[in-house]
């Protein structure tokens, strides 16, 4: 089923105002235990595009914050789509960022493939 454009801007603020606070447990409780991430910045991180699982994001998160502690998105706009949504925003070290979220039942993130304006 589709989003509706009001519950993916909803979705969107919240997961945006959940990352801008930097409560770690706070941002992880919007994962699923087995989500995927994928990132041309995970890997200049983690020295791997691809983070799975929550105990592996919770390792790239802390790194993230420490290598950007003044991390903040600015959310440009907001697609919907069948199973989740794209949000096209500025993020660490202010470069432009798409980022599909793929969107289980239970509201959580189970997959993020982030796209970096070249």
């Amino acid at each position: 089923m589709a989003w509706s454009e009001v519950d993916a801007v909803a979705h969107v603020e919240r997961h945006i105002s959940t990352w801008n606070g930097h409560d770690l447990e706070q941002i992880l409780d919007l994962y699923t235990e087995d989500a995927v991430l994928t990132s041309p910045l995970a890997a200049a991180v983690t020295g791997s595009e691809v983070v799975a699982g929550r105990a592996a994001l919770r390792s790239y998160f802390t790194r993230a914050f420490e290598k950007y502690p003044d991390l903040r998105f600015e959310v440009l706009d907001v697609f919907r789509g069948v199973d989740g949504v794209t949000i096209l925003m500025i993020g660490a070290g202010g470069n432009t960022v798409a980022e599909v979220l793929t969107i289980g039942e239970d509201g959580r993130v189970t997959r993020v493939a982030a796209h970096y304006r070249c």
